[in-house]
């Protein structure tokens, strides 16, 4: 079963995620550096691993990702990430050119999550990575929703044609308004 045919579907998300030769991975992204926490539905591989949001701390998550994967006998990974700010963008799209499945978890959730487990309630960045690695086991998150190339630019080329619409609006006015002054006839 791929990633995707589950859709919305509670029962084959929680089906996908009892395979066995699934590797999951709960990444808190920032702007500087990632925090990632790995493992299988069976336990946790690596709780506190950190990478830069470079190219160089991309290429060093990968090569943990293929050495867990050769190492645990795991066919696929599943990385979790918050949609928090801009800065999943850029993992999410090198992730997803590598070709793993990427899904996005709910922000709350994370929060309420992190909540009930030991250890307080402070908030870190290891402890973020560990409560969405947590999620994805227990079969909570979603798909992000994908956007051609194409539609984004329209759209943006649309709000460009109204902000010069209505500036054009505003123009018209301002001159009706000199010529008026300029002659007063």
């Amino acid at each position: 079963m791929r990633l995707k045919d589950y859709g919305r579907n509670q029962k084959k998300r929680t089906e996908f995620i009892s395979q066995p030769w699934l590797m999951m991975v709960g990444a808190d992204v920032s702007e500087a550096k990632h925090d990632a926490c790995l493992g299988t539905q069976t336990g946790v591989i690596c709780r506190k691993l950190q990478f830069a949001n470079t190219r160089d701390g991309f290429k060093l998550l990968e090569g943990i990702l293929m050495k867990n994967m050769f190492e645990y006998g795991c066919k696929r990974v599943l990385i979790g990430m918050e949609p928090s700010g801009i800065y999943w963008y850029a993992l999410f799209e090198r992730l997803k050119g590598c070709g793993h499945g990427v899904c996005l978890v709910n922000c709350k959730a994370v929060s309420n999550n992190r909540k009930t487990m030991d250890k307080g309630e402070s908030k870190t960045d290891e402890k973020d990575a560990y409560s969405i690695f947590d999620l994805l086991q227990q079969g909570k998150f979603f798909l992000p929703v994908k956007r051609d190339h194409e539609l984004r630019a329209a759209y943006r080329l649309m709000r460009r044609y109204m902000a010069l619409k209505k500036r054009t609006g505003q123009l018209r006015n301002q001159l009706r308004a000199a010529i008026h002054l300029s002659f007063p006839e």
